[in-house]
């Protein structure tokens, strides 16, 4: 019976102790999780970079002929780059600024490869807020982007502060009213 015990040990041991032994010889085999042997493919969620494009964007306002630059919170902010010279092909990505009128957007990833991304890239403003004094301003401007920097497989562009100013109501209606009356609307009578 002793023998048998110890027959039975032995093969136990060897059993229990070779997948160790085999984790010893090759670390590969030790794959704990899914995680480890998603990286270890080259696989996964974990993204290799980032780049990441800041700014601010403020309305000038004249409060008692003093110049105010108040944040516009809550400006849908966009990065268009043109992907292809021969398509004219582009793709943007966009987001909402803050409280502080200042915006992030993280670029998507087919856009990280691009050379030259700041010569291919620019931020625009697509839309404003309607509570803003600047909600009638001239938002077609764009900026272009600076690399700030590179840290850690993340890239930072940003841009230079885009400044809008109001125009006064009454300018619009003198606009639109006034390039009507004065023979410039499409429904004057006065031909030049």
């Amino acid at each position: 019976m002793g023998s048998f015990y110890g027959c039975f040990s032995l093969m136990l041991f060897f059993f229990l102790a070779s997948p160790s032994i085999a984790r010893q010889e090759n670390p590969s085999i030790d794959l704990s999780g899914r995680e480890e042997s998603v990286e270890m493919a080259g696989y996964g969620e974990e993204r290799l970079s980032s780049v990441v494009v800041t700014g601010t964007v403020l309305c000038e306002t004249r409060l008692d002929s003093e110049v105010r630059a108040l944040p516009i919170s809550g400006a849908t902010m966009a990065v268009l780059c043109k992907v292809s010279r021969k398509s004219m092909k582009s793709s943007w990505a966009k987001t909402k600024t803050n409280e502080y009128g200042e915006f992030i957007i993280d670029l998507p990833s087919h856009l990280h490869a691009l050379t030259d991304l700041h010569k291919k890239c620019s931020v625009r403003v697509l839309r404003l807020p309607k509570k803003s004094p600047c909600s009638h301003a001239f938002i077609r401007q764009q900026r272009k982007l600076k690399l700030s920097s590179v840290r850690n497989n993340i890239r930072a562009y940003t841009t230079d502060d885009l400044k809008l100013i109001p125009v006064p109501i009454h300018s619009l209606n003198c606009r639109l009213w006034c390039s009507i009356t004065k023979g410039g609307g499409p429904h004057s009578d006065n031909q030049a």
